[in-house]
């Protein structure tokens, strides 16, 4: 945790680095994501939204000394990841977190060209936050497909899933709202 370092009274940061990295937006994103939720919420509820912090102990149904503690550590935390943060070319960056995780369904789902395949792909073998996330999805996508309970649907759309199906057996490829009556 960012405490450990903050103690450590030889440990600092380039300041002009950290503010740098900060005043950039894909790298604050970045650093911001690294960040467990209730630090990152507490940040961005306060220093983004302007809360206050017992609005914010109100929001998260915790006291209001723990909400101080999770705004300090999560700028602890922000500040320390900012820090950290590899300086990568733009050639060879792969894809940054919010980028790779808005591509994750269209990659479960086979509908990404190969370019963006590979650089999705190259994003998970060197992410650290990223792959739990897409095991995650892959895992949710496999135990719904399983499921197949009809209760998650409403009755409407029960029967208009039935019929698209049919004519998609049938072999008409004009399936979807546009086929509708």
């Amino acid at each position: 945790m960012a405490d450990t370092a903050w103690r450590d009274d030889s440990w600092t940061v380039d300041a002009a680095v950290v503010i740098e990295r900060a005043e950039t937006a894909d790298e604050l994103r970045d650093a911001l994501l690294a960040l467990p939720f209730i630090y990152r919420s507490a940040v961005v509820l306060h220093d983004m939204e302007g809360l206050t912090v017992p609005v914010i102990a109100s929001i998260q149904s915790i006291s209001l000394a723990a909400a101080k503690q999770r705004l300090r550590r999560g700028r602890m935390m922000l500040v320390t990841a900012l820090a950290e943060l590899k300086s990568r070319p733009l050639d060879q960056l792969p894809l940054r977190c919010w980028d790779a995780r808005s591509q994750v369904s269209a990659y479960i789902d086979n509908e990404l060209s190969a370019a963006k395949r590979q650089r999705l792909e190259a994003h998970l073998a060197s992410c650290p936050t990223c792959p739990p996330i897409y095991a995650s999805l892959v895992g949710v996508t496999a135990a719904l497909g399983a499921l197949a309970d009809e209760a998650a649907l409403g009755p409407n759309q029960i029967q208009r899933v039935r019929e698209a199906l049919q004519q998609r057996h049938k072999g008409d490829t004009n399936v979807g709202p546009s086929a509708a009556p």
